[in-house]
């Protein structure tokens, strides 16, 4: 089963991109880079941008 982990960083209503970037995994690859997204989950409240995506094999 592969994993995707996905680089995203905040982003503010006004433009604005925080400065501490942030890993997230998914099952899916749902997600598009350089696109923003809001509710990615638990731990990630507000606007998030996608900066990259690396697939990885999950551990059996």
């Amino acid at each position: 089963m592969k994993q995707y982990v996905y680089t995203v960083v905040k982003e503010y209503p006004d433009g604005k991109r925080g400065k501490r970037e942030r890993k997230i995994c998914r099952y899916l690859n749902t997600l598009k880079v350089n696109r923003v997204y809001t509710h990615l989950g638990k731990g990630f409240p507000g606007m998030y941008r996608v900066l990259s995506v690396e697939e990885e094999e999950c551990p059996d």
